[in-house]
């Protein structure tokens, strides 16, 4: 298995803890309190914002049009695509451009992307992939384990756009090439280095879930 692939295995407990989060399983069933899920827009919202930063400092960082072309490509689907789904989900609540101008990201939100733009900004690709990696590929993969897990409660589940969305072949189209470009850019890494960059993956896992107790919680701080 290649380095870029057997980095879930080596993240399985955080991961699969996720995905057993009552937030992710409640998603599924139909049953997540929408006061929970409305918290987890707004925040996801502004996470998003410098999610699409952290692409824009990798485009500048990046030695090949190849590497430039995937990032800006993924960031557009980020801005165009994904943050349409929290649009659409917003105007449903009745959510209003300037309550969503007022809100503050929380602790854990700020820290999950402070995160982020430190390894954009102090680090090479490698770890700008690796963090980056977790997001896309966590909703990716629960999404379409909730698409299976729940086909029969999927109809008339207000979640259902959320789930069809992050389970779509669009949306893992959207990040695939990550796979080859990060075993690309750690096939001449030491071994030790290539431990440095699975810390990285693995911290980014570690704050996905804790994005989702955060929401679950509606905690803003610890």
């Amino acid at each position: 298995m290649s380095f870029s692939k057997n980095l879930k295995s080596k993240s399985a407990s955080i991961w699969e803890a996720g995905y057993n989060h009552p937030f992710v399983q409640e998603l599924g069933k139909g049953t997540l309190d929408k006061e929970k899920f409305k918290f987890y827009l707004l925040q996801d919202y502004l996470y998003l914002l410098e999610y699409a930063k952290v692409f824009a400092i990798a485009t500048v960082k990046s030695e090949t049009e190849e590497q430039m072309t995937g990032f800006t490509q993924s960031q557009y689907f980020i801005l165009a695509n994904e943050m349409n789904v929290h649009r659409k989900y917003m105007a449903d609540f009745g959510i209003t451009p300037q309550e969503v101008s007022s809100v503050k990201p929380s602790l854990f939100n700020r820290t999950y992307t402070a995160n982020m733009l430190a390894q954009g900004l102090t680090g090479g690709l490698p770890q700008v992939l690796a963090s980056v990696f977790p997001c896309a590929w966590t909703y990716s993969d629960y999404a379409k384990r909730l698409k299976a897990d729940y086909a029969g409660q999927l109809e008339g589940n207000f979640y259902k756009t959320w789930i069809e969305t992050y389970s779509s072949d669009e949306f893992a189209g959207s990040f695939q090439w990550f796979f080859a470009e990060l075993d690309a850019l750690v096939a001449n890494m030491t071994e030790k280095q290539r431990e440095k960059i699975e810390e990285v993956f693995a911290s980014s896992v570690e704050f996905e879930y804790l994005f989702w107790d955060m929401s679950y919680k509606q905690q803003m701080s610890f």
